[in-house]
């Protein structure tokens, strides 16, 4: 299940790459702040916790805001990791020792972080998917079922 989360997760986000990409060209006009923000937040926090559980220091803040470019690069970069971690790591029940940006420390097995991971990205889409609207742009449809249906 996992396996198809990440499928899943990867498709959405690349559906709204596209989306927000083809609302700025047709719209001739920025993509509203707040879409960008959290389209940012999604790529940096999947590239945050690939990096803890590799045991490696995060590269990326998790706030920190991107163009959509570079938020292309971070998702195709972060969610090939996070498939490979799915599919290779045959220790998903590890336990990965990290700090977060508080400096409170946690423990937290694979399995636990994957699915935080592709939750996290569908909780902000929904709320980028709110964004447009109020902007006047269509957003696109990630939705589960919309992926197996496809």
């Amino acid at each position: 299940m996992l396996l198809k989360l990440c499928e899943y997760n990867n498709w959405a986000n690349s559906l709204l790459l596209n989306t927000l990409s083809e609302a700025a060209e047709k719209h001739a006009a920025p993509i509203p702040d707040y879409c960008i923000k959290l389209l940012s937040h999604i790529a940096n926090t999947q590239g945050i916790w690939t990096s803890r559980i590799h045991g490696t220091v995060p590269g990326l803040s998790v706030w920190q805001e991107h163009d959509l470019d570079t938020c292309r690069s971070l998702l195709a970069e972060t969610g090939n990791e996070l498939k490979d971690i799915v599919k290779n790591d045959s220790a998903k029940d590890r336990i990965v020792k990290y700090k977060i940006s508080t400096g409170a420390i946690f423990e937290t097995s694979i399995n636990d972080i994957l699915f935080h991971v592709f939750n996290h990205g569908t909780y902000h889409r929904a709320q980028i998917a709110k964004e447009m609207k109020d902007n006047g742009l269509q957003p696109a449809n990630t939705d589960y079922i919309q992926f197996v249906r496809s």
